[in-house]
């Protein structure tokens, strides 16, 4: 069964990291590169879980409570039996639950994933082969130019001027194409100039 590839945002939402070990701290770095406000509880933790400054660190044996306001949970502990009550405590409170290598008990799985600025794209076997999924991360990652991520950044800023200009959806699409066939040719470097002068020449084609 194929997994449905679904984007959230986390920003500033809750996210619970049972486990201490390095595998719960490299889903801690996925996370927090997506701006989640992260809890790790374990009973120890690994030196980069020490170090890192940017999460919540409880020191204890995980409990139900734990989850409590948890908009996302990983279970990564090296007890298999806490793994997957945790798996069921999630389920039952429709918590979205990862666990670490066991797909049948997670509802969602981590992808492995490119991502530059606003870009991200994300890669799974549906838990069959991660070793293709990193695979083609790699092979993605090489495609994607870096100046991507300040061209989309830049077009992002010019939504509301193209959105404003146009009533009809296809003028708006002639737009945007524009805006991004010269903005690859200048890699990356749209000025606000180029986004004026597109649609001008735009308008005026339809007079």
């Amino acid at each position: 069964m194929a997994y449905f590839p679904m984007f959230m945002d986390l920003k500033n939402e809750s996210c619970v990291v049972i486990g201490g070990g390095l595998v719960a701290y490299r889903k801690v770095k996925a996370l927090l590169e997506f701006e989640a406000k992260v809890t790790v509880i374990a009973a120890e933790f690994c030196e980069p879980l020490i170090a890192e400054d940017k999460i919540s660190r409880k020191r204890k044996n995980y409990e139900t409570e734990d989850l409590f306001g948890a908009f996302l949970v990983i279970a990564a502990t090296n007890d298999l039996l806490v793994n997957q009550r945790i798996s069921a405590e999630c389920r039952e409170r429709k918590i979205p639950v990862n666990v670490v290598d066991i797909k049948e008990e997670c509802s969602f799985i981590f992808p492995a994933f490119v991502k530059k600025g606003d870009i991200t794209v994300g890669v799974t076997s549906s838990g069959k082969s991660p070793i293709i999924s990193q695979k083609l991360k790699k092979k993605i990652n090489e495609v994607i130019p870096d100046y991507l991520a300040e061209l989309v950044e830049h077009l992002g800023s010019t939504r509301e001027a193209v959105l404003s200009s146009f009533e009809e959806e296809e003028k708006r699409k002639q737009v945007f194409k524009q805006l991004v066939e010269l903005g690859c040719l200048k890699k990356g470097k749209l000025t606000d100039e180029d986004v004026r002068e597109i649609i001008q020449n735009e308008k005026e084609r339809y007079r």
